[in-house]
C-alpha cells in the first residue's frame, strides 16, 4: 500500500464527457498516496458560473476537501476554466497545485467556428449548452491573473479531419496549443497525445505526479 498523504486531488473532466474519463488519473493518484475526488458535472447543462457552484457544492460534501488537507486540482478542457473561475470566487486557503489537460485558457478557434458558421451555429448551441459560447477566443473569463502553481499539459496529435482547416499552428485536434497557455502558469509541456484520449496517456500521468510533487514537469532536456 502506498504511504498515505495528507493531500487531496479534485478532478474534473471536460465539457461533453464524464468522470468516466478521469478514472485512470484517479486511480493512478490514489496509488500514489492521494485521496481524490472525481466530480461528474452537467457540463451541457449550465454556464461556467453555475457549474462552478455546483462543484462547490460537491467539494463541501467532500471531507477530505476541507481545509485540513492540501488541495489540487487535475482538470481536462473546460474542466480547466472551472477550476480557475472555483479558485477566483472562492479562495481556498488551502489550495495546493493545479494540472490542466488540453485547457481551452485563452479559447479555441474551433468553438469560434462553429459558433460563427451559420448553419452549424444552433446544433453547436444545442450540444454544447451555455459554456459553449464561453469557450471562445474573445470572452472575458472571471479571474484577472494566476497566483498558484500551475502546469499545463497541452497535446499536438491531432484525429480530427477539419482541424487543420480551422486551427493554427501546432493543436491536439480541439484547441492549439499557444491556447492552452495562460501568463502566470509555472510550467508548460507539449506531449505526444489526443485532445480527447490524452486522459488515458500514461506518460501524461507521469507528468501530473512530477508537477504534484516538484511544480514542474519533466521535460526531455533534464533527463
Amino acid at each position: 500500500m502506498p504511504e498515505k498523504k495528507n493531500e487531496s486531488v479534485v478532478l474534473l473532466h471536460g465539457i461533453l464527457r464524464s468522470r468516466i474519463d478521469m478514472f485512470p488519473i484517479t486511480k493512478y493518484l490514489e496509488n500514489k498516496g492521494y485521496d481524490t475526488l472525481n466530480i461528474l458535472y452537467p457540463s451541457r447543462e449550465q454556464s461556467l458560473e453555475d457549474l462552478t457552484n455546483f462543484v462547490h457544492d460537491k467539494m463541501q460534501n467532500c471531507d477530505h476537501c476541507q481545509s485540513n488537507k492540501t488541495l489540487h486540482f487535475v482538470t481536462h478542457s473546460m474542466g480547466s476554466l472551472i477550476a480557475r473561475y472555483y479558485i477566483t470566487i472562492h479562495k481556498p486557503e488551502n489550495l495546493g497545485k493545479v494540472v490542466m489537460l488540453g485547457p481551452p485558457n485563452t479559447g479555441s478557434e474551433f468553438a469560434d467556428w462553429l459558433s460563427d458558421t451559420k448553419i452549424i451555429a444552433p446544433l453547436f448551441k444545442h450540444i454544447y449548452g451555455p459554456a459553449g459560447g464561453q469557450l471562445r477566443t474573445d470572452y472575458a473569463h472571471i479571474d484577472k491573473e494566476i497566483n498558484y502553481p500551475l502546469g499545463v499539459i497541452a497535446g499536438n496529435v491531432s484525429v480530427n479531419p477539419l482541424a487543420p482547416w480551422v486551427l493554427p499552428g501546432e493543436h491536439d485536434g480541439i484547441v492549439p496549443v499557444e491556447r492552452t497557455k495562460i501568463e502566470g502558469m509555472a510550467d508548460h509541456i507539449v506531449v505526444q497525445a489526443t485532445h480527447s484520449f490524452m486522459m488515458f496517456n500514461p506518460s501524461v500521468m507521469e507528468q501530473i505526479y512530477h508537477f504534484l510533487q516538484n511544480s514542474k514537469f519533466k521535460h526531455p532536456d533534464q533527463d
